[in-house]
Formats: C-alpha cells, structure tokens, sequence
C-alpha cells in the first residue's frame, strides 16, 4: 500500500518505525504526513503495526493518532 500524504510505500513507514520505534501515535506524526493530510492510511498502518509490533519491540502504545 502506499500513503499519498506522505509520498510513502507502507513499507517505507514501517522500516522507519523498525529503525526508530516508537509507540503508535508518534510513529504517525514521525514518519508520515496523514495527520496533516488526508489520514486515510491510519487504520490501515495501525492493523499492520498491531500485527507486526509486539512488546519484544518496546513500541506496543496504539493510541489513536
């Protein structure tokens, strides 16, 4: 999938957040545009973030964006 806000695969994102993590919320004002755009690519990297980030990666606050 790709964020037109951000002009950003959602593995780009994503590598980011492996890079850096960071708890959800943050992760969205860091690595991406969708709070200033349209933000319709929230949902879609929060279910991929749920699934990929588990406690072992010290970043598992999901808190609305």
């Amino acid at each position: 999938m790709y964020c037109l806000c951000s002009d950003a695969s959602h593995d780009d994102i994503m590598s980011k957040q492996q890079l850096d993590p960071l708890p959800f919320h943050l992760m969205i004002d860091a690595y991406t545009k969708c709070a200033e755009g349209c933000g319709s690519c929230i949902e879609a990297l929060r279910e991929r973030f749920e699934m990929e980030y588990s406690d072992a990666h010290g970043a598992t606050s999901v808190e609305a964006a």
